[in-house]
């Protein structure tokens, strides 16, 4: 059989019932399908187990048994450990769960990791990696060669072709009435009616194979435009291909064909599903649609995926190189999997057996050891009030560099190697001196290449460079913030509370060292919070608050920066006590006239378009004000502007669409009980037969006879004109707040 070898770049990976499929875009432009044999594996170790019975058990299951040692995460001295190799990629869950039963969960070590990524770690092949392979021409994988590393900042890559795929109109599609399907491509969009049955499917199909996108963009895909079109096509029995059909070398290069008998495709549509889930993210319940990936074509909801929103594209290919977690995946996940995948990586190249599930309890305190230890960042309070050129300075992703600089890991706090070792302020607790943590290990280049994006961001040439640069650093900001969260997770595979705590008590030793430097040099210090402060001295000039910021890196040995200096910012009150301000409320404007704004009716989810907008056009107005004076003086001029808005309610002048309220379901439909405008919707929606979980998002419209669902609107609704209209009134007044103290 002829050898072929490609380059180009791994464009997916997937677990099939032999081995993995790699989907190979070649540097001539085609997308490929290989085949490459792989058998995952697992790891029962520990002193106690019986070799006899681990030969046993592995006989039953099929698992080739290999003994050898690993080295204990804690401990960081080795143990006899010994790996199971499963038949295929499909049975290793199955082999796992009776390994579990048989010996225990203590036992078990690298036991969920996903098979893709024990196939990345183990032949080099990541997704996006550039690579050389050699191939037989029906696309069996015989050896491979990466090309470049996922910490290359200027690594190439292929460009991708997108379409996007959405119904008319705007809000869920499941929660009003069916519009025609939009289908955007080159720029043309194409609108098709579902009532044309066989035909509107095989015009999509068509759609989709002329233009070939890499990547299909969906809103509500996941949740309802992917289901609803699977489940006409199986009805009408008409073939709807969204993925792309396989092609093998011999295929791309007209080479006698001839299968490799371990590929398996997802199905005759290309589309592989999953599961929906509902769970609660730092108080707030959140809903995950089912997944429903493409093979050999990317998929990505927009409605599903956080960090598609947040760093598009870019940020999804940065954070699947990095992570090893294919891209359909990682645009799936949040960024606490990313970095625990990253985390998995770094312990298995270092040969650290991966605690199959959190094992280390939190150690016993006392109450007062409670109130010394658990405090968490330090906040202040600040006055309520107005100022003047003030200075924000900023530590540079705090957490994550203290837990660099300070050796901070579950395994390095409180080590019993070097004692007294690394003491940490306050608490009396320690970090080795003599181990490097799996944590800072992992972060540690996150934020080199952070700091290397940064800087090609400032000095791209091209806005179009600058907001890839962006993007690409803003999914790492993400993978920084979540490393120190998930310190302190309770289900975390390397968190451990003790760290989580270390790595705050430096953070407050850091930031009142920041306070006591600025007062030192005679700045006032009006507010500090977490990493950041602001300060103001009378007649300082921008050079100043520089030489603070250097002098404060200087001193605490932690970078920080002059995020920028305000013409003014108000730190606005609380609204249950006016004489307390609220630590992060506050309202300001650079000198470059950009502002800044935490904690207003803007910031907020549910808040209505019309209100957000009036706010907007507000804080437009007030942002060319130069000094108080010339801010106070505009009261007039902003009252005015808020009169406009409540003339233009009271006249039936705002689009109802920009009077919907956005709410997110805390619970299931039924345990709604109370008569609220959101139950109103909620049972609304039930009715219409819309499928509401826990986390789910509705949308509805403050009437005069209760909530009502905004896709089932028929036109004879009256909006409550008197709580809209407070709505505005109290959007204006937040704001003059700032004008007014």
């Amino acid at each position: 059989m002829p050898r072929r070898v490609l380059s180009g770049w791994v464009f997916d990976i997937a677990a099939e019932t032999g081995g993995m499929t790699v989907w190979f875009r070649a540097a001539t432009g085609e997308t490929i399908a290989l085949f490459a044999p792989f058998r995952p594996s697992f790891v029962l170790a520990g002193g106690r187990l019986n070799e006899p019975a681990l030969r046993a058990a592995a006989a039953r299951w099929k698992c080739d048994l290999a003994p050898g040692e690993g080295i204990d995460f804690f401990s960081g001295g080795t143990i006899p450990a010994w790996s199971f190799t499963v038949p295929g990629p499909a049975l290793l869950g199955p082999s796992v769960r009776k390994a579990e039963k048989a010996f225990g969960p203590e036992a078990l070590f690298n036991a969920d990791i996903a098979p893709e990524q024990q196939f990345s770690c183990a032949t080099g092949l990541y997704p996006l990696s550039r690579a050389a392979v050699d191939c037989d021409g029906d696309g069996t994988i015989r050896s491979a060669r990466v090309l470049d590393s996922p910490w290359d900042v200027d690594a190439p890559h292929p460009s991708f072709s997108v379409a996007l795929l959405r119904m008319e109109g705007t809000g869920h599609p499941a929660h009003r009435r069916v519009r025609p399907l939009e289908f955007t491509a080159d720029g043309v969009t194409q609108s098709l009616l579902w009532e044309n049955g066989t035909g509107f499917l095989r015009e999509l199909a068509r759609l989709v194979d002329r233009t070939d996108p890499d990547l299909l963009v969906t809103e509500y895909g996941d949740d309802w435009l992917l289901p609803r079109l699977l489940a006409l096509a199986a009805r009408l029995r008409a073939p709807l291909p969204l993925g792309r059909a396989p092609r093998t070398p011999d295929d791309v290069f007209a080479v006698s064909r001839n299968r490799g008998t371990g590929f398996r495709p997802a199905g005759p549509d290309g589309v592989r599903g999953g599961r929906e889930r509902s769970f609660v993210s730092y108080g707030r319940v959140i809903f995950r649609a089912a997944p429903h990936t493409l093979s050999g074509r990317w998929h990505v909801d927009a409605r599903n995926s956080f960090l598609f929103a947040e760093t598009g594209l870019p940020g999804l290919v940065e954070l699947s190189r990095l992570s090893g977690i294919p891209l359909q995946r990682v645009a799936r996940t949040s960024p606490g999997t990313a970095i625990s995948s990253m985390q998995v990586a770094t312990a298995l190249k270092a040969g650290i057996l991966v605690p199959y599930k959190k094992r280390e309890p939190e150690a016993f305190k006392t109450g007062v050891d409670l109130v010394v230890t658990d405090k968490g960042g330090l906040t202040f309070l600040p006055r309520p009030g107005a100022h003047e050129n003030v200075a924000e300075l900023d530590f540079a992703s705090m957490y994550p560099s203290l837990m660099d600089r300070y050796n901070i890991s579950p395994e390095t706090v409180n080590c019993a190697c070097c004692r007294p070792g690394l003491p940490v302020p306050e608490i009396g607790a320690h970090t080795c001196l003599r181990r490097r943590g799996l944590v800072p290990d992992t972060i540690a280049p996150i934020l080199v290449k952070r700091r290397l994006l940064k800087e090609r961001q400032k000095a791209a040439t091209t806005p179009e460079a600058r907001e890839c640069f962006r993007k690409r650093q803003t999914a790492l900001k993400w993978l920084l913030v979540v490393s120190f969260g998930f310190l302190g997770y309770r289900n975390a595979r390397f968190g451990r509370i003790e760290a989580h705590e270390a790595v705050t008590a430096w953070g407050r030793e850091k930031l009142l060292s920041a306070k006591e430097i600025a007062e030192r040099d005679r700045f006032a210090f009006l507010h500090g919070l977490t990493d950041a402060i602001w300060v103001k001295r009378e007649g300082a000039a921008e050079e100043d608050y520089r030489r603070l910021s250097e002098r404060i890196t200087r001193e605490t040995g932690m970078p920080i920066a002059l995020e920028g200096i305000y013409k003014w910012i108000a730190f606005l009150p609380s609204r249950r006590n006016p004489l307390v301000a609220v630590p992060n409320r506050f309202v300001g404007v650079f000198g470059n006239g950009e502002a800044k704004v935490r904690g207003i009716a803007l910031r907020r989810s549910d808040t209505p378009p019309a209100v957000a907008a009036l706010q907007r056009e507000l804080l437009g107005r007030m942002a060319k004000a130069g000094s108080l004076r010339e801010l106070r003086a505009m009261l007039p001029e902003l009252h005015e502007i808020v009169d406009a808005a409540v003339s233009e309610l009271r006249g039936g002048r705002i689009p109802i669409e920009e009077l919907a309220i956005a709410r997110r379901l805390s619970k299931a439909p039924e345990q709604y009980v109370a008569n609220t405008a959101a139950a109103a919707a909620t049972r609304e929606l039930c009715g219409h037969g819309v499928n509401l979980r826990p986390g789910s998002k509705i949308r509805y419209l403050l009437a005069d006879r209760g909530g009502r669902a905004m896709g089932f609107l028929d036109g004879t609704e009256t909006p409550d004109v008197p709580r809209y209209e407070e709505m505005l009134r109290e959007a204006g007044e937040e704001l003059m707040d700032a004008v007014t103290r």
